[in-house]
């Protein structure tokens, strides 16, 4: 027999704001987020309001994980998404994102620079006021007013930036941006770079991988003649090397950090902190998260009696730790039974007559991946 219906369990991963341009009196939103791994989500509700916690406008997402809306100009929005299974019963909400579409952010403050060595890391805090900042843009000049260096650099959402600069004096600003539009910038500030002893870094960085979560771990410098010491470290990750667009966190004074690392390709490095200033990075690595495995192909039955034997073909793509096999009344329904069948590609069981949608999926650290093709069992 197919295996009992397991309990409902619905949760959904962080919404983020991917793309919005400006359209007359309307911004066009969209919103994405994670696949369910559980067996029981049909399709997705995400739900807007104009307070924390308050939403009075839902749209059906159907099975997709991401949903285009066009919101008038003018509102701050709040955004949950919710899934729901067969029978419509909602999940709990995914956490909270916030929509400023009201006016574009006022300047940064704060602006401050850190030097250590040739490296010069700009730090800032959020504006006071105006829209809720998505990005912020760095430029940094040899004269006041002059961005002939850096003309603009998008740092994201991050609230620093870092980079390399010759002994000189140089004159640097910053801006916010949100979906409405770019704000003014921040107060000016100069800063000097002047040849000096640098701050000791770590060494040797590297990664141990406890399924799809890895921990970093470096060689902690031990001092030496004119040297200062770190006492807490920065791990920078980012898109292609030398980058820190993705992440710049402050770990504390520990010698390992311990994180999730999602589906993609990261180079990371760590710098040593102290009061002085920041070292120059680690030896950079390469980071690669878990990539949810592919669909299984060519999903086939066969049938003696009430015995049935299905076979498929292991997914091109992704690792594969064993397969689930789901089975309902209807396409695409798995209301009969999910069954985790183990790293075989057959699976054989004995099935009461009726007709029978079946499909199966492979599973790895990253989750449950995307179902094969459909079969049709009935006796």
């Amino acid at each position: 027999m197919w295996g009992r219906q397991l309990l409902l369990r619905l949760a959904v991963g962080l919404c983020t704001l991917l793309v919005s341009s400006a359209a007359h009196a309307q911004v066009r939103v969209t919103a994405e987020w994670d696949q369910n791994s559980d067996p029981y989500t049909v399709g997705y509700q995400v739900f807007v309001g104009l307070a924390s916690g308050n939403y009075t406008t839902q749209f059906n997402a159907s099975a997709h994980t991401r949903l285009a809306m066009d919101l008038p100009q003018g509102q701050v929005y709040y955004l949950v998404v919710r899934a729901y299974d067969a029978q419509s019963r909602l999940g709990p909400p995914s956490a909270e994102i916030v929509v400023d579409l009201a006016s574009v952010p006022q300047e940064p403050v704060g602006l401050r620079a850190s030097i250590a060595g040739g490296h010069t890391t700009l730090l800032w805090n959020p504006p006071t006021g105006g829209g809720r900042p998505t990005q912020y843009f760095v430029s940094v000049g040899r004269s006041p007013g002059a961005a002939d260096l850096v003309n603009g650099y998008d740092v994201g959402a991050a609230l620093s930036a870092t980079g390399v600069l010759p002994p000189g004096v140089y004159f640097a600003r910053v801006q916010a941006r949100n979906i409405i539009g770019l704000g003014p910038p921040s107060a000016e500030i100069s800063f000097q770079i002047s040849s000096s002893l640098r701050l000791q870094g770590p060494t040797n960085l590297s990664v141990r991988w406890q399924g799809a979560t890895a921990v970093l771990a470096g060689v902690a410098p031990n001092g030496g003649s004119g040297q200062d010491m770190p006492t807490s470290y920065v791990i920078e990750a980012g898109t292609a090397a030398g980058m820190a667009n993705i992440a710049s966190i402050n770990v504390g004074g520990g010698s390992s950090y311990t994180t999730s690392v999602p589906p993609g390709t990261y180079f990371v490095r760590v710098r040593g902190v102290s009061a002085s200033g920041s070292s120059d990075p680690s030896n950079e690595i390469v980071l690669r998260g878990a990539q949810l495995a592919g669909a299984p192909v060519n999903l086939r039955a066969s049938q003696a009696g009430s015995t049935v034997s299905l076979r498929w073909t292991a997914p091109a793509g992704g690792s594969v730790s064993g397969y689930v096999v789901e089975a309902g009344t209807a396409p695409g329904l798995s209301n009969v039974g999910v069954l985790n069948v183990g790293n075989l590609t057959t699976f054989t069981t004995t099935a009461s007559p009726g007709v029978y949608y079946v499909r199966v999926r492979a599973v790895n650290a990253a989750g449950i991946g995307a179902p094969s093709n459909e079969i049709t069992v009935g006796r």
